[in-house]
C-alpha cells in the first residue's frame, strides 16, 4: 500500500481526520495542516453533490409513500 493512500491523523492527538472541510480535528480541535483542508471550490462541489443525493433520497422516500418513514428535514 502507498502511504500516501492512508488516512490523516491528527498530528496532535492520533484520532482520524474525517472531515477535510474542516480546518481543526474534529477531536481535539487542534489546528490541521493546510495542504490537508480543502479548497473552497472542492468544498462547494463535496456539499452540492451532496446535496443533490440527499435531494435524491428525500424524493424516493415520498416514493415509498410509507407514513413510517419521513424523509430527513434539513435547515
Amino acid at each position: 500500500m502507498d502511504l500516501s493512500e492512508l488516512p490523516h491523523r491528527c498530528p496532535k492527538c492520533n484520532a482520524l481526520v474525517v472531515d477535510r472541510r474542516s480546518p481543526v480535528c474534529t477531536t481535539c480541535r487542534a489546528a490541521l495542516p493546510k495542504d490537508w483542508i480543502m479548497t473552497p471550490k472542492q468544498t462547494a462541489k463535496v456539499e452540492a453533490i451532496d446535496q443533490e443525493i440527499r435531494a435524491e433520497h428525500a424524493a424516493a422516500m415520498k416514493v415509498l409513500n410509507n407514513p413510517w418513514i419521513q424523509p430527513v428535514k434539513m435547515p
